[in-house]
């Protein structure tokens, strides 16, 4: 019977103690454009003298998702929008990092390691829901660096050129949906099946990144197309150029935006290379011409 008791007493004392744990959350939502980098102030903080044509380039970011961490403490990843719930009250300190979708790979979606997270300090009430909204702004951390920037808004071909028997590469048309932007065009027509360019050599500041991508919008009216990636290393070694693939993309009529991760490339092949280029190619699928556009190719480091 003692023994009894005392089994009572501890389960009374694990229920009530447990019953004094206030679970009920507060929420925060973030809409579809939560996250928008602040760039007014990057060439100041970088040295740089990107115009504004370049500057809206390497604004221009899509981010699907959000890390988000309440007082230090870990709340996930949240795909945008969202309503998160928070157990954290009163004041809280958030911080919110944008994440991404690595390669196009919809199960590979890590944050965007070039950018500073957002940080705000709240007032989160039980019950309620904070609108935190859209465009909070972020920025670039101030060693993120870019190879190169292409916006395609200048009457030449400043980063990439044609490297097959075509000769095919970029057009710069009108964008009809903005008549002060302008895209990069691929045509495929009649005799000219494919294309391949490559971009100008990359440095990366002769220093080994910690990351590197590549990322680019892009589109083509044949719904079949498809844009292959690659890297091109030349080595010290050898008098070879070699052509390490890296992804693979479905185009179709619809704008797309792609981060591609050169950093594991750079760094086996650190030893030896003497210089790094990306490579892009495609061709047209069926007997139908395929014509590719492009906006906003940018190498990104830190």
């Amino acid at each position: 019977m003692k023994k009894l008791y005392l089994f009572l007493l501890g389960l009374s004392i694990f229920f009530s103690s447990c019953q004094k744990v206030d679970l009920s959350a507060s929420y925060i939502a973030l809409d579809s454009t939560a996250c928008v980098l602040n760039v007014s102030d990057y060439n100041d903080v970088h040295g740089t003298n990107y115009d504004a044509d370049e500057l809206a380039c390497i604004a221009d970011q899509k981010f699907p998702d959000v890390w988000v961490f309440a007082n230090g403490v870990n709340l996930g990843t949240w795909q945008l929008p969202c309503k998160i719930p928070v157990l954290e009250k009163d004041s809280v300190t958030l911080q919110i990092f944008p994440g991404i979708k690595m390669n196009g790979q919809s199960s590979t979606r890590p944050r965007y390691p070039f950018v500073e997270p957002y940080s705000q300090t709240v007032y989160l009430e039980t019950g309620k829901v904070l609108q935190l909204g859209s465009n909070l702004p972020i920025k670039y951390y101030d060693q993120t660096d870019f190879e190169f920037v292409e916006t395609f808004n200048a009457d030449f071909n400043a980063v990439f050129s044609s490297s097959d028997t075509n000769g095919v590469n970029f057009l710069h048309v009108t964008d009809p949906s903005n008549p002060q932007n302008r895209l990069g065009m691929i045509p495929l027509e009649g005799d000219v099946l494919d294309f391949e360019v490559n971009s100008s050599d990359m440095t990366f500041g002769n220093v080994i990144p910690e990351y590197a991508f590549l990322e680019m919008s892009y589109y083509c009216d044949n719904d079949n197309a498809q844009i292959s990636v690659s890297m091109l290393v030349d080595k010290s070694t050898t008098s070879v150029t070699e052509t390490e693939p890296l992804v693979v993309v479905n185009a179709g009529p619809q704008w797309k935006k792609i981060y591609v991760n050169l950093t594991k490339s750079i760094l086996r092949n650190q030893l030896y290379a003497k210089r790094f280029r990306v490579q892009l190619s495609g061709g047209r699928p069926g007997d139908g011409p395929a014509h590719y556009y492009f906006d906003n190719i940018k190498v990104i480091y830190r």
